[in-house]
């Protein structure tokens, strides 16, 4: 009897997870360092900042979180940009000065981050560090990209774009032609 009640309540959890989980183009991030490689032709051309409207899902569950982030002094004249990316993913990134919250650092170089040598963003360890590299074609899209990576890896996007959350998850930081 008591097989059979545990079978029955396992098949019912079962089928209650299998339906209740829905399916994304995002998948979530693992451990390692994910980096925004560096387009052949980066322009100057600035886009707006859009609101994502997809559910943030963590391992294909709903997420609470929030995620706290400070803005470095090597990123002067560029903060604006940085809140307008964190801004994207809609209540789940607040600004702070305390230590604790995720360094956001600023280069005008290129640099090496987990497996790329040449990277232009990176964020280590799901917001342990967030450094964005003025070299870009979008520099709030970058940020909005980098911040992302606390949820998401890389998308299948050929280009990056404000279109949606697997546009701003595109690996390669070059623009979508319209």
């Amino acid at each position: 009897m008591r097989t059979q009640i545990l079978t029955i309540a396992g098949t019912a959890l079962a089928s209650a997870l299998a339906f209740s989980s829905p399916a994304i183009a995002l998948t979530a991030a693992e451990g390692a360092p994910q980096a925004s490689s560096v387009s052949p032709n980066p322009g100057t051309q600035v886009k707006t900042a859009g609101a994502s409207t997809a559910p943030t899902l963590l391992d294909g569950f709903f997420s609470t979180a929030t995620y706290t982030y400070r803005i470095g002094n090597s990123c002067k004249g560029y903060e604006d940009e940085i809140r307008d990316g964190a801004a994207y993913w809609t209540g789940k990134f607040d600004e702070s000065t305390d230590s604790s919250a995720t360094p956001v650092n600023c280069r005008t170089d290129l640099f090496a981050c987990g497996k790329l040598k040449k990277a232009n963003g990176c964020n280590e360890n799901h917001g342990g560090r967030i450094t964005l590299s003025t070299r870009t074609f979008d520099f709030a899209l970058l940020a909005a990209h980098e911040f992302g990576h606390n949820m998401y890896k890389h998308s299948n996007h050929k280009c990056r774009s404000w279109a949606s959350d697997a546009a701003v998850m595109a690996p390669i930081d070059n623009e979508c032609s319209n």
